[in-house]
């Protein structure tokens, strides 16, 4: 019976790597037998993977991470003989985990604990001695803006963060001050940048995301929602972005991948010798 496959509260990195412990362990890589045992997620693992790669990525430091992914090249080399090993090993070093700092007295954080006018105040008052885990938390918030979360993944991140950093006690009303300083962060940053520009800066090709993040600012500068822009691939290329055509074309077409912008037609000069796209901004 599995814990976190069919469990729709449990994070995202804990199906993924049960999963791959059961493809492993219990039918032995043959994924046809997985997908007859677990129909409906065989889609929605893809994501999982993504975002262990995600998680672990953005904390390399984090105990938690590192003993999930040392868990995980545990199973790729064959060195976890079976599921029963392998649910003691992410017990006692991942979901179990208790670091040898001060231990953390966990407070359930739900909606009825969420207060609105206390925590900024929380911050220069209760931790204006430790900045640490301020800076912490809100770089944290950071991470999740426009990525899809769920109320769930929200409280296990700031639950699992507090745990593992904060270095002394607090009390319940400064865990609820925290919490809320985080959730405020996240809100706050979605307000300030669209889900479309979000996904454009995090793209792991650097030069692609400027470069698509400049167009874009371009085609808003220039365009309403629904106007539209017509480019030929030079004055694309040089005079607005400043890079080569296949720099240039990739931009665009990350533009059009994002749902953006969509080309609406080809244009042909007088001259017969240019040629020009209509760009429509739709996003």
């Amino acid at each position: 019976m599995v814990k976190y496959i069919d469990n729709v509260n449990a994070r995202a990195h804990l199906r993924f790597m049960e999963w791959q412990a059961v493809l492993r362990l219990t039918y032995h890589r043959d994924y046809t037998d997985m997908a007859q045992a677990f129909p409906e997620y065989m889609e929605v693992c893809d994501q999982w993977h993504e975002q262990y790669k995600t998680y672990i990525k953005r904390n390399p430091k984090r105990p938690r991470a590192v003993a999930l992914n040392s868990i995980y090249l545990s199973l790729l080399n064959n060195k976890i003989e079976n599921l029963e090993k392998f649910y003691l090993r992410l017990s006692t070093e991942v979901t179990n985990l208790r670091t040898s700092k001060s231990r953390v007295q966990k407070a359930v954080l739900d909606e009825e604990n969420y207060v609105t006018e206390f925590s900024f105040d929380t911050k220069i008052v209760s931790f204006q001695n430790n900045n640490r885990i301020v800076n912490l938390v809100l770089k944290e918030a950071v991470e999740f803006v426009h990525t899809g979360y769920t109320k769930n993944e929200l409280n296990s991140a700031f639950n699992d963060l507090v745990l593992e950093y904060v270095e002394a006690l607090i009390n319940k009303k400064e865990l609820v001050a925290l919490r809320d300083l985080f959730l405020k962060k996240v809100y706050a940053m979605e307000k300030s940048i669209t889900r479309a520009e979000a996904l454009i800066l995090r793209n792991p090709d650097k030069k692609l995301a400027k470069d698509a993040y400049h167009l874009y600012g371009l085609f808003k500068l220039r365009c309403e929602v629904g106007d539209a822009w017509t480019l030929s691939q030079t004055e694309l290329a040089r005079e607005k972005l400043g890079v080569g055509k296949p720099a240039a074309l990739k931009a665009v077409d990350l533009l059009i991948k994002l749902k953006l912008i969509e080309i609406f037609e080809q244009v042909t000069f007088v001259n017969a010798e240019a040629q020009a796209t209509v760009y429509k901004r739709i996003g």
